[in-house]
């Protein structure tokens, strides 16, 4: 298949594929004799494990290992489940950080509550004393 129809069936953009192309995370199809690029299906494969990858939150750094520990057959199980374990405690320690950040706009939201029928914005004052 093309560039465009694989683009279509994988619902990623021509430039995305191409990139991933040019840093190895998908190998370099061959060419027809018209000098197009023939994609196969394990291209499409590949490019849907990517996104699903992605779509739960592994890097593009991260979906590489996991392709090289695939390739490798060691132990891969035990070594992607350690990339996974490490996935979610940077996600458990993202969901921490953006706990404190809602408590602390809520607090902020409050102030104005409290305040509405002063003039300025406490929110403003309180944000230009930490800057």
């Amino acid at each position: 298949m093309t560039i465009g129809q694989l683009a279509k069936a994988v619902n990623l953009n021509t430039q995305t594929i191409r990139y991933y192309e040019r840093i190895g995370l998908i190998d370099k199809p061959d060419t027809n004799d018209a000098g197009y690029r023939i994609y196969s299906e394990k291209a499409a494969d590949v490019l849907r494990f990517i996104k699903h990858a992605k779509e739960i939150g592994f890097s593009l750094k991260q979906i590489s290992e996991i392709f090289s520990l695939e390739n490798n057959k060691n132990n891969t199980c035990s070594k992607v489940k350690m990339l996974a374990e490490k996935k979610v405690y940077e996600i458990d320690k993202k969901l921490n950080s953006l706990k404190i950040m809602r408590k602390e706009l809520l607090n902020l939201i409050s102030l104005c509550e409290e305040k509405k029928n002063n003039p300025g914005c406490p929110i403003l004052d309180i944000l230009k004393l930490q800057s």
